[in-house]
């Protein structure tokens, strides 16, 4: 079945220009899913009873259009698309309430794993067969070919890792590997152009005091990136490989404020 969750765009999710950004996105999408779960029993507080828990391995957005702005609403809808003995993927999309405009679409592929031994553990017959829904929004579940990255890189930076990246599970928020990625470049590229498209791969956990380099290099496919998360050992933590494209004009916010011209 299909489950569907409308949240408001919020100052802390919009950008400089009042647009949706890639944080919210993935905000939007990961709490529908954790609501579609607890609908069934299988939340992550369900799980932990049983010395078990989520974890997310891949995620796919698209941007198609024009970000949403604020303060529109977006209903996220998700479904269980495909399932095996070890993992769970979800497909979904944002369309803007009052538009019907697609804000964003992809997958994303959950699995669980020990609490104690931190080991794969099997998650075929805890959602019945009915909850499939044989509907993909980007395409067939697979890995992306990335391309191939340049020897240089753009940018490079350090972080500690502090309570505030850590989740319910006590290691490092996956959104926060995704939030040094975009942040990994020069201000001016960041003010004149915005992601469209992300393929995000969580490799290794990370967890408090540790410290992380995100290095961003060029691809040789137009307009995309490809940021790399170690740790302090070179271990590879996460890997973000992004498309751009240049920003919109910003909007008179006037003309688009549905509190005031609802």
């Amino acid at each position: 079945m299909k489950y569907s969750t409308t949240y408001p765009i919020t100052a802390s999710q919009m950008d400089g220009n009042y647009r949706l950004t890639v944080d919210g996105i993935l905000s939007y999408h990961e709490n529908t899913v954790a609501r579609y779960l607890t609908s069934l029993g299988l939340a992550a507080f369900d799980m932990q009873k049983q010395d078990k828990t989520w974890i997310i391995s891949e995620i796919n957005v698209e941007m198609p259009g024009v970000p949403a702005i604020w303060t529109e609403d977006v209903t996220f809808t998700v479904w269980i698309s495909e399932m095996s003995s070890l993992r769970v993927w979800f497909d979904f999309v944002g369309v803007e309430a009052h538009t019907g405009v697609v804000a964003a679409r992809g997958n994303s592929c959950w699995s669980l794993i020990s609490m104690s031994g931190r080991k794969p553990v099997a998650c075929d017959g805890l959602i019945p067969e009915q909850e499939v829904v044989d509907e993909l929004v980007i395409g067939p579940h697979r890995r992306r070919k990335p391309g191939n990255m340049a020897a240089e890189p753009v940018e490079s930076m350090d972080h500690t890792i502090n309570l505030i990246d850590l989740d319910f599970n006590g290691h490092t928020n996956n959104r926060r590997y995704i939030q040094m990625a975009l942040a990994c470049f020069k201000p001016g590229f960041i003010k004149a152009y915005r992601p469209d498209m992300l393929n995000i791969r969580f490799i290794h956990e990370s967890l408090m005091g540790d410290t992380v380099r995100t290095t961003t290099y060029p691809s040789d496919d137009d307009n995309t990136f490809i940021g790399i998360s170690t740790n302090g050992q070179g271990q590879e933590l996460c890997r973000v490989t992004s498309r751009w494209r240049e920003r919109e004009p910003l909007p008179d916010i006037s003309d688009f404020n549905y509190i005031r011209n609802e």
